[in-house]
């Protein structure tokens, strides 16, 4: 399932994601790594964002590349991520199966 982020005035669609962050690789902008960030909205798509307020470091960056961990997560945002999740495991095991 596609999680999509908003931080630093910009919307993306991650290339992978977990409960403690995510990974872009269409990234165009100015981070380094150990830049903090605040994510301000995350969805399953660019239309149907949820606000959130989560503070997070860059792990990792480079050329399109860039790695976030979220620093800290309120009940709203793990709640979203932990439903995503279950959504996405569940979608495995349908496609796993032929289904």
């Amino acid at each position: 399932m596609e999680l999509v982020v908003r931080f630093g005035g910009q919307t993306y669609k991650t290339a992978n994601w977990s409960m403690g962050g995510f990974f872009l690789d269409d990234y165009e902008g100015m981070l380094s790594t150990g830049s903090l960030v605040t994510v301000v909205g995350l969805g399953r798509s660019t239309r149907n964002l949820h606000q959130v307020n989560l503070p997070a470091r860059v792990v990792r960056s480079g050329e399109s590349i860039v790695a976030v961990n979220y620093l800290s997560l309120d009940a709203e945002a793990y709640g979203f991520l932990q439903n995503l999740m279950s959504e996405t495991g569940a979608m495995r095991i349908l496609l796993d199966h032929g289904v």
